[in-house]
């Protein structure tokens, strides 16, 4: 399935999405036009939408603040999992409660209509949810492009059903090599690499992105990490610095400084000219045009948080789901503190109610934080590299001007 969307320039005014193989591409006016039927016009409506012959077409004005509707969704669809790593921020653990199949099929059929691009299914570890398969097929029949966050310690029977999965995109935690990820992850690095491998094996076509938290214990290890992912046949791999929202404070320690940072991004360069395997990261810089580019979001002024991306989460004990813009905020620990909390949640809605998620989004007082870029820090608003797009001004949660928020 084609889906065609018209958008504010700020996020390319005409493109083209394969739900087939979760590729966006870039359209002219000219060809955008073409795919039009005969007679069409636009309503004033936020969410038109035309279903052609040719293909579901989203279009009308939108703003230079967000796109129409989210192009990815980080979906949690449990908080069980079989690891407790320290630094996990989403707090998962063995015995959490699932996302109901109901309200999560219900939903998908709502993202579906809406034009969601990509849903990332996560968690916890989302291929322990019982309905697992059941839930990626069915975003799939609602045109919906699904990639699989996980950290590869899979079961038999799900690395089997893995391996006949057709238009696969799995994303597979893996630090680096098996002492320094066996640090954070004890016990794991074997069976994971296994498993990759098999996986790689028997379903060949499956795309597989290898993501590292960065440490101060895995910040040399940047050959190590592309020459697994070159074992594995990985076709990127994504380092993400280590945050401070984690299970374990004492983990904190471990973050990299700014500097240090630099150098791995350099060794990251080093990798992709010797091994030949690309890298994106959180910070581009001078080396914006050697990073891999988001085959989705385009983070041209700002994060995708809350601009082209949201996460979704599920409070068990209430029966709402959680709308928030980056699962690294306060807003995906549920047991934070209301007024530190607060500011960093979009909004939540019955799992009746799934018409709210499209309102929450079109709401540009929810998303404060993500789409008032005046309120980033002075450091970032006088940088060079934001003022030519170089550099989105680092973290949204961490690199900005706290005195510009009320949080009482």
């Amino acid at each position: 399935m084609l889906k065609v969307y018209e958008e504010h320039p700020e996020f390319d005014q005409y493109s083209q999405f394969d739900t087939a193989t979760g590729r966006l591409a870039t359209l002219s006016e000219r060809e955008f036009r073409l795919l039009l039927p005969f007679g069409a016009y636009k309503s004033g409506k936020l969410l038109d939408k035309i279903d052609s012959d040719r293909a579901m077409i989203y279009w009308g004005d939108t703003p230079n603040t967000h796109t129409r509707f989210p192009r990815r969704i980080y979906f949690q669809i449990t908080r069980n999992c079989n690891l407790e790593c320290g630094y996990c921020f989403i707090r998962a653990e063995r015995g959490a409660p699932h996302v109901p199949t109901d309200a999560i099929l219900k939903l998908a059929h709502t993202m579906g209509e809406n034009g969601l691009m990509e849903v990332r299914l996560t968690g916890g570890e989302p291929t322990v949810h019982p309905d697992f398969f059941s839930i990626m097929h069915y975003f799939k029949d609602q045109g919906v492009y699904v990639s699989v966050a996980t950290n590869g310690m899979w079961s038999k029977r799900t690395l089997e059903c893995l391996c006949h999965e057709p238009a696969l995109w799995v994303i597979c935690s893996v630090d680096g090599g098996r002492e320094v990820h066996n640090r954070f992850r004890p016990g794991t690095f074997n069976k994971i690499i296994a498993n990759l491998r098999y996986l790689r094996e028997r379903n060949p076509l499956a795309r597989i992105r290898l993501t590292a938290v960065l440490t101060r214990h895995n910040r040399d290890q940047m050959f190590e990490l592309g020459k697994v992912g070159v074992s594995v046949g990985a076709e990127s791999i994504t380092v993400i610095p280590l945050r401070p929202q984690v299970r374990n404070p004492d983990v904190v320690k471990d973050m990299v400084t700014a500097s240090e940072f630099k150098h791995v991004i350099e060794d990251l360069i080093a990798v992709k000219e010797k091994l030949g395997i690309p890298f994106t990261t959180t910070m581009e810089t001078q080396y914006k045009s050697l990073v891999y580019r988001d085959p989705i979001v385009r983070k041209r002024s700002s994060c995708a948080a809350g601009r082209e991306a949201a996460n979704l989460d599920y409070n068990a004990a209430t029966r709402q789901f959680q709308v928030y813009a980056c699962s690294y905020s306060p807003a995906s620990d549920l047991m934070a503190n209301s007024a530190v909390r607060t500011p960093f949640l979009a909004g939540q809605f019955a799992a009746e109610d799934t018409s709210a998620l499209a309102g929450i989004w079109q709401d540009e007082s929810a998303w404060t934080l993500y789409r008032d870029l005046s309120i980033r820090s002075h450091t970032c608003q006088g940088c060079t590299f934001l003022k030519h797009n170089q550099c989105t001004g680092s973290c949204p949660i961490q690199n900005i001007d706290y005195d510009a928020i009320n949080a009482s």
